[in-house]
């Protein structure tokens, strides 16, 4: 804006000096040659045509002249009239009367401006007028033949200076949330940097006690700890930047309630009992209790909410796990899920606080408690993906009750897999005994850690350094030669999907049916979903849990083996 006013500054000082000079000849002429009267009107005339052509709409600015000494008018455009709602003749005999038009107050500033203004460079006054309308005033003097003018524009800004205001409510609200991105990269490196250290710390006492295999494996055993917290906390910031970006999508399946009511229940059950804390899960007024939702993310939501009701109820107390069908609407369920404690409670002015990232109720809390504060805002932010939303009610001293209402489609009965408890079984007992693994991993260091560890649980290992390498290893052996082939996503030559899509492509009489599983970082719902896309039968997240390993094969082997 600045130099758009600039700009028309320098207009001015040249429409001014054309505009003054005419009008002093005009005024010198006028008694000793009338023929020469209509010729200067004339040049006054086209100053107005200049003037609207520059400025356009004659509502929106207003061009005066005055001698600076006198403050009499020698110059006003026509546009005067329709800018301050008073006639051009009117403003010739009193320009007081543009004070009756915008107001006593920014008349009376303006003029008192004016006053102590000492004609050098331009004069700028901005000032409100009519319907919360904006103006500027700018003001250059010049002189001829020993007289000051001092031409006045009066330009209408509305229309800028909301699109400034605007602006500045975007810098604010740019400035604050990067503010924000500060605080929470400030926080997530304290965070993250904090279990880091024990890690480190425990790995260091684990080496120089390497001849106490006792307190060695005890130091290995609290690294193990403090390496799974860390991943939690990888996982949660991966989550919130994946909410925070849109980037999250919820992956429906039909799911039934009362099971997932127990399995909450089986979770949970000796960790609360075992604080002397009474729990309960109840399932109430369920018509049907098959839905669809993404269960994934609904036990990341109720499993939050009881992970803290936890920490912050003493022994003696009660959890609550309450599953309520409200109502019936469409064919959706209108659902209340609610996790009621008796432990220490949340102070009012600190509900909100605790729904932001990295926050907690206060700094003790971290302390005394643990956590990060992540956890509450995920939960928050997935609620409002699916659409339902979350109640706080709680006290000081009595306990809090976390609510949430979803509104969830009823589904068909899920169908029970008769063999399920059998192949847990199997899965669980599975071993890598005699095992051909085709493994595919570029990175050396995983690599050497995935052989070392099945080997020594009894596979044969085959060891493809790209995806590439493992298609030609699976082609040039025979069928049915690898039990299990593992691949890492992100490979060179071909990546870990691109290769499972030309395994099952190959043509091998086992292509179809010989079980392939991914090993990637990339561990989010939408990442699986490709996966089981590119014809893979599971997909297992780094950090690699070996013992969720284990299983995983354990249950596909046992699917293939029973011709599923």
């Amino acid at each position: 804006m600045t130099v758009y006013i600039v700009v028309y500054s320098l207009i001015l000082f040249f429409i001014a000096a054309a505009v003054i000079t005419f009008a002093i000849i005009w005024v010198r002429t006028q008694r000793a040659k009338l023929n020469e009267r209509a010729k200067q009107l004339a040049t006054i005339e086209n100053s107005d045509q200049l003037f609207a052509e520059i400025f356009g709409n004659a509502d929106s600015a207003s061009f005066i002249i005055v001698e600076a000494d006198t403050c009499s008018p020698v110059y006003i455009s026509q546009s005067s009239s329709a800018f301050f709602g008073v006639t051009a003749q009117k403003l010739r005999l009193d320009l007081t009367a543009i004070g009756d038009a915008v107001g006593k107050k920014p008349w009376r500033a303006f003029v008192n401006r004016y006053k102590e203004w000492d004609g050098s460079g331009v004069f700028s006054f901005d000032f409100c007028y009519g319907d919360n309308r904006h103006a500027i005033v700018q003001t250059a003097r010049t002189t001829h033949e020993g007289k000051n003018y001092d031409a006045f524009l009066i330009y209408d800004i509305t229309e800028q200076t909301e699109e400034m205001k605007e602006l500045r409510e975007s810098l604010d609200k740019a400035l604050g949330e990067a503010a924000g991105k500060l605080t929470f990269l400030s926080s997530m490196s304290h965070e993250i940097r904090t279990p880091m250290n024990g890690v480190m710390g425990m790995m260091e006492l684990a080496r120089k006690n390497i001849n106490n295999p006792q307190k060695a494996g005890e130091y290995l055993a609290r690294a193990g700890d403090l390496s799974g917290f860390l991943l939690s906390i990888i996982n949660d910031i991966l989550d919130i930047s994946k909410l925070e970006s849109g980037k999250m999508l919820l992956y429906n399946t039909p799911f039934n309630i009362n099971a997932f009511a127990d399995k909450i229940r089986n979770m949970f059950n000796g960790m609360v009992t075992g604080k002397g804390i009474n729990f309960k899960v109840e399932t109430i007024d369920f018509t049907s209790p098959y839905f669809m939702a993404d269960e994934m993310r609904l036990t990341q939501v109720v499993t939050n909410f009881i992970s803290n009701a936890n920490k912050f109820t003493p022994a003696g107390g009660s959890i609550s796990v309450t599953f309520k069908q409200l109502d019936n609407i469409g064919g959706n369920a209108q659902i209340l899920i609610r996790v009621r404690d008796t432990g220490k409670g949340i102070a009012p002015e600190n509900i909100r606080k605790i729904m932001k990232p990295f926050e907690q109720e206060e700094a003790s809390t971290a302390h005394n408690y643990g956590g990060t504060g992540l956890g509450l805002a995920l939960c928050d932010q997935i609620v409002q993906l699916m659409g339902g939303n979350i109640v706080v009610d709680s006290e000081l001293g009595k306990g809090t009750d976390f609510s949430v209402f979803l509104s969830l489609p009823f589904t068909e009965s899920v169908e029970e897999d008769a063999d399920e408890t059998p192949q847990e079984s199997e899965s669980d007992d599975f071993a890598y005994n005699g095992c051909k693994i085709l493994l595919a991993e570029d990175n050396e260091v995983n690599a050497e850690i995935a052989i070392e560890i099945l080997s020594d649980e009894g596979a044969v290992v085959t060891h493809a350094k790209d995806g590439q390498e493992a298609v030609d290893f699976y082609t040039n052996q025979p069928e049915n030669y690898f039990d299990l082939i593992l691949l890492d996503i992100h490979m060179p030559k071909l990546n870990g999907r691109e290769a499972a899509k030309a395994i099952r492509a190959s043509g091998k009489d086992d292509a179809k049916s010989v079980a392939i599983l991914a090993l990637s970082a990339d561990a989010f719902v939408e990442d699986i979903k490709l996966s089981k896309q590119a014809g893979m039968d599971g997909h297992v997240s780094k950090p690699v849990d070996f013992d969720e390993l284990r299983v995983t094969a354990g249950k596909v082997l046992a699917k293939k083996k029973a011709g599923r």
